[in-house]
């Protein structure tokens, strides 16, 4: 029996050319990721580069019909299948939601083909067969496939690569049309208020408690106790002004307690992995989350740092443009969609 083939291409397109100028501002929130979109895929990912090849099947039963374009569960099982290893997703709430996005996905490609040949976009063949040969099949284990191993699959491959070049060829002109490349202006200005992505050398963190201790073997209802404890004078602490006195009065750890909490300073890997990883990301003046142990529960205050060095605006000027490249690809893209799924019939079928 055949594996089913998904096809993951890796690299960016080079089809896309891109104008001098930007209409879009990234979100104020938008992280240094190039992998902007639901379910961490940008849309290249999404529509180019996960490609079903499922043999056709009449007992494959249909999800949905997109502009009388059959979508089947096979489909859509290997889509998600890739898009769960791309992600690595886990869970069975992470595979729930992997196969929802991997039907939508497959929804917006094909509304994107359709579109394509509306505008009476075509490739070349030879354009087709060469793009084809950089692609890598891999079976529903993530294997490598040979595609002169794949039956029928070297057709399905050819349409499949082809569907990807049309969107690829009509997104260009979206893109070139809606100025997608970031000026240095809006560089500069993902820079200075986004430096906290940015800390070259973290330097040193200064940080204080409160804690609240559990008893040796300690019952469900000591436990339930200490909670709520720790939850109540996290809720103080917050709209405290004076942390000090207030870690002196309630903290539980006698030793951190009589100097307000104060722990003192410490560099990256000085503290446990988790509290080294909350501490180093909360902002001066903020509290981490709660924090449980064997030996009770603690939140923490960030009250200093010094020492820390960031990255020069030309050093990571490379990265920002291309998240907020993506991001504004992605805009296009996300707009061009909403507007042909209004024009489209998507049925969705009753037993899906």
């Amino acid at each position: 029996m055949n594996p089913s083939l998904s096809i993951f291409r890796a690299i960016r397109p080079a089809l896309i050319v891109l104008a001098a100028a930007v209409c879009f501002s990234a979100p104020a929130d938008a992280q240094l990721s190039t992998n902007l979109g639901t379910a961490n895929l940008n849309w290249q990912q999404r529509f180019l580069g996960i490609l079903p090849l499922v043999k056709p099947d009449p007992k494959d039963p249909v999800v949905v019909t997109v502009n009388g374009r059959p979508i089947t569960a096979g489909e859509i099982n290997d889509y998600a299948k890739t898009e769960a290893r791309l992600i690595n997703a886990t869970s069975t709430e992470e595979s729930k939601a992997v196969f929802k996005d991997a039907t939508e996905n497959l929804i917006g490609r094909q509304l994107l083909i359709d579109e394509a040949r509306r505008r009476n976009i075509t490739i070349p063949e030879p354009q087709v067969a060469a793009r084809a040969s950089e692609f890598k099949l891999t079976g529903a284990s993530g294997q490598e496939v040979a595609a002169s191993n794949s039956g029928t699959a070297d057709k399905q491959l050819l349409d499949a690569v082809r569907g990807s070049m049309m969107i690829e060829k009509m997104l260009d002109d979206e893109f070139r049309a809606a100025k997608v490349r970031p000026t240095d202006e809006q560089i500069k200005k993902y820079y200075e208020e986004h430096r906290d992505l940015f800390v070259k050398d973290p330097g040193e963190v200064r940080i204080s408690h409160i804690a609240v201790k559990l008893p040796d073997n300690p019952t469900d209802a000591q436990k339930a106790a200490a909670r709520d404890n720790i939850m109540k004078l996290y809720k103080e602490a917050q709209h405290t002004k004076d942390f000090a006195a207030f870690a002196k009065a309630n903290s539980e750890d006698s030793r951190s307690a009589a100097k307000g909490g104060d722990l003192g300073y410490f560099r990256p890997g000085q503290l446990p992995p988790v509290v080294d990883k909350l501490v180093f990301s909360t902002p001066v003046g903020h509290l981490t989350q709660i924090i449980e142990s064997n030996i009770g529960y603690s939140f923490i205050k960030v009250t200093e740092r010094r020492g820390e060095t960031y990255s020069t605006l030309n050093e990571v000027k490379p990265k920002i443009a291309m998240v907020l490249l993506d991001y504004n690809e992605d805009a296009v893209v996300k707009s061009l969609l909403k507007e042909l799924s209004k024009r489209a019939k998507i049925e969705f079928s009753k037993t899906a």
